[in-house]
């Protein structure tokens, strides 16, 4: 069959993940704190979340076309239990928290564009319900949206922070220092907040099979998402230092209408309206399409019940993306409006997000040293000092979570108290229904024919009628 999706695509679909107008929260409350210095930490938090992406595109190349990813490669290298923990909390739950934050911000400048005439949970669920229906259509219509948005994203975000940055706004500019600190104490303890900018270059990997040359292009275009990011919010914030003062900027619940404003006045603010509906759209697109794929692999390997394996008429796994709208829409009638809210979202969906990364680093690692002699058309160089570096920066990241005490402690408290639900529900499943040891690691070759739904059929012959999409 022929391929679907290019490198421009596949890098269009991690960009539109990582880009995001919650983005602009951790961006301004980093500037905000020690000025344009925070440019080291959101280059260190990038490089950090780089070598995350090369151990996951490792992964991809010892076992590739698997739509599960990360679920099949941590079943062959640290078993069932911390799959179906990393998995439902490093991915489900987190996003559960990531794409109505995501809804909110949207509604926040909508709300401040057009007045309080409607409820700004009017403007996120309408946005989310939209995407629903795209995404049931199937995951070409998706790329294609995605390939027009994000390039729309990186260009106007670009051009908004190098005028910025070289002083071309129509806007006054303000007398402020553009270093606040530049002690490597205050600056590190930022790394944390520049991650959010830097996360879900992987969710080019379960789109690998319908990738034109994946074996190069799924390390390339998870790398060329992240670094292109990077260049765009350094820029950002120099344009920051020169329009926005840095105690507002920090302050405000959307800090990026605030600059557009400031630097161009009433056509900056259109255009940032614009360019935030198009962020919030390729976000949340992306959340939807890509872990919904995510949990059809599940199932097929049975880490979740096979009904997530379903697809409608168009091939898209319809179960996963209706419960991860509808949870997006219940979160997002809450009216969570304030950057405080936002920000607290955001923490929690990053401490998930880093333990998987973890998880990854150790795959590979592990992988490394049971499966030597396997051909790999992608090895993360300089091994193992790159995912000693990941494993040592994203567990820093994970320490300084917020610089707030009670709000790290209560963080850490909801954190662990999900863990705790998923690892009970992990343990019921493996033992009840998958009859496993709780980490024994699983057989590459047995996960790999997994994938098929034939592997099935022949352990249950009765049920040879049942449609093979529907059967894990």
């Amino acid at each position: 069959m022929p391929k679907k999706i290019s490198l421009f695509g596949a890098v269009s679909t991690g960009i539109g993940m990582i880009i995001a107008t919650s983005c602009f929260i951790p961006l301004a409350t980093g500037a905000s704190t020690v000025g344009v210095t925070f440019i080291i930490a959101l280059v260190l938090a990038c490089f950090i979340n780089m070598t995350s992406s090369a151990s996951i595109a490792e992964l991809n190349a010892l076992m590739p076309n698997l739509t599960g990813g990360l679920a099949q490669y941590t079943l062959v290298g640290l078993g069932p239990f911390i799959t179906i923990v990393t998995m439902i909390g490093g991915y489900l739950i987190s996003n559960v928290f990531a794409a109505p934050a995501e809804g909110i911000m949207y509604a926040n400048v909508m709300t401040s564009f057009f007045g309080d005439g409607l409820p700004p949970a009017f403007y996120s669920v309408t946005l989310t319900m939209a995407l629903i229906a795209i995404n049931l259509r199937g995951v070409t219509m998706s790329t294609r949206l995605q390939m027009i948005i994000a390039s729309f994203m990186v260009v106007s975000l670009f051009a908004l922070g190098l005028i910025g940055a070289l002083g071309l706004g129509t806007g006054e500019q303000v007398e402020q220092p553009a270093v606040l600190s530049a002690g490597i104490g205050d600056i590190m303890p930022l790394l944390t907040t520049a991650f959010w900018l830097f996360i879900g270059s992987e969710f080019i990997v379960p789109l690998g099979k319908d990738m034109e040359n994946p074996k190069r292009n799924v390390p390339l275009a998870m790398l060329l998402s992240l670094g292109i990011m990077c260049v765009v919010q350094c820029v950002m914030v120099l344009g920051f230092a020169r329009y926005t003062p840095w105690a507002e900027v920090g302050a405000a619940d959307s800090p990026h209408l605030l600059y557009a404003m400031n630097l161009l006045g009433t056509p900056g603010q259109l255009w940032m309206t614009v360019a935030a509906l198009f962020a919030a759209v390729s976000t949340q697109n992306s959340i939807i399409c890509s872990v919904a794929e995510i949990c059809c692999g599940m199932a097929k390997i049975r880490l979740l019940p096979a009904i997530f394996q379903k697809k409608n008429r168009h091939g898209a796994p319809y179960l996963s993306i209706w419960l991860l709208g509808i949870a997006t829409m219940l979160i997002e009638v809450t009216n969570l409006s304030s950057g405080e809210a936002v920000t607290f979202l955001i923490l929690c969906t990053s401490i998930f997000w880093m333990v998987t990364y973890i998880v990854c680093h150790l795959n590979v690692l592990v992988l490394r040293r049971k499966m030597a002699s396997v051909p790999r058309s992608f090895r993360v160089p300089f091994f193992p000092l790159l995912h000693v570096i990941g494993i040592a920066g994203t567990a820093y990241m994970i320490y300084y979570i917020s610089t707030d005490p009670a709000q790290r402690t209560l963080i850490f408290a909801l954190t662990l108290a999900l863990f705790a639900l998923i690892g009970a529900w992990a343990v019921y499943w493996i033992h009840y229904h998958l009859h496993l040891p709780l980490f024994r690691r699983l057989p590459l070759t047995q996960v790999m024919a997994m994938e098929n739904p034939a592997w099935y059929l022949s352990r249950h012959p009765e049920n040879h009628a049942k449609p093979a999409q529907s059967l894990s």
